[in-house]
């Protein structure tokens, strides 16, 4: 027995396929097991995370616009600088296969740094990336799915007050398990950054995320309204920058990151989403603003 359903709201289309067993009751429950757990999903937008880059959500022949908005403040440099940053980050990702989905991201900054010289504040459009995400394999079972999905981006130099000049390239591999109410996503991401204006060429950069998301509501089965809590944790590190050659020595570093937060489902429509990134420690190199407190508010709509 095949059961195929397709829905805009699925991560991809859910193909069963239920294997003669010697016991025919066993064979009956397990059908009914997985088509109650595709019924219920056809009518739930997926989740995900909420911090980690790799957020976001990977549906079937559907539109995702995703804006995230994050406000970051860092710590006192040596050097006396402050630094307030406000980040729009807007996703338009299109799936445009079962299993193929493309994106592009362009984030909006505003900037803000306090020092010794004064008050300079900036804000403008920073480069934008595309993104092609592909479900190379996935596994469905009763009550849930086991998903891996390697990913690549590129990141063009489209200018903006925040555009770097330079081409970069992106990896990434996401894994997600997921159980009855219990969600395990996670993923890691590599960048290499080319040469950009001012002959500066960024540090590459790896980073590596795990969340686990609990359904609360509703506690017997998938359905809308949803509400889930998130607890990530976010790990990046990055090579020291150069200049025509030269190391710069106030460049590179470590980040970890606990991140919680709370996703709720409004309809099959509309995702709403919040989290506090909480910066377990950091190990910048030469003199550099530490990351003290953040706020993420963000909204997912499904077409």
């Amino acid at each position: 027995m095949t059961v195929r359903m397709k829905s805009p709201l699925l991560a991809a289309d859910l193909h069963v396929a239920v294997l003669g067993s010697r016991s025919g009751a066993f064979a009956v429950a397990t059908r009914a097991a997985l088509t109650l757990f595709a019924l219920a999903l056809s009518v739930a937008p997926m989740a995900a995370q909420i911090v980690a880059p790799a957020g976001r959500t990977l549906f079937n022949e559907g539109l995702l616009v995703r804006s995230l908005l994050r406000y970051d403040t860092f710590d006192e440099a040596a050097s006396g600088q402050e630094i307030d940053r406000l980040r729009n980050v807007w996703a338009v990702v299109w799936g445009a296969r079962p299993r193929l989905s493309l994106s592009v991201v362009t984030p909006l900054v505003g900037l803000r740094e306090t020092g010794p010289a004064g008050d300079r504040r900036r804000t403008g459009t920073a480069d934008s990336t595309l993104f092609a995400r592909y479900d190379a394999w996935r596994k469905l079972v009763p009550g849930g799915f086991t998903r891996f999905s390697p990913e690549v981006g590129v990141k063009i130099p489209t200018g903006g007050t925040f555009g770097t000049g330079s081409t970069d390239l992106l990896a990434g591999l996401i894994l997600s398990h997921i159980r009855d109410a219990n969600w395990w996503i996670a993923d890691v991401q590599w960048t290499f950054f080319g040469e950009g204006d001012n002959n500066l060429e960024q540090g590459n950069r790896w980073r590596a995320d795990l969340a686990y998301l609990r359904r609360l509501i509703p506690k017997e089965k998938p359905g809308v309204p949803m509400l889930l809590l998130v607890a990530e944790l976010n790990y990046e590190t990055a090579e020291r920058s150069q200049r025509n050659g030269g190391i710069i020595a106030d460049s590179g570093g470590r980040v970890l990151t606990f991140s919680p937060g709370i996703e709720w489902i409004v309809s099959r429509r509309l995702i709403l989403e919040a989290a506090v990134p909480i910066a377990l420690g950091a190990d910048l190199r030469g003199d550099q603003p530490e990351p003290n407190a953040s706020l993420i508010l963000g909204a997912r709509w499904l077409f």
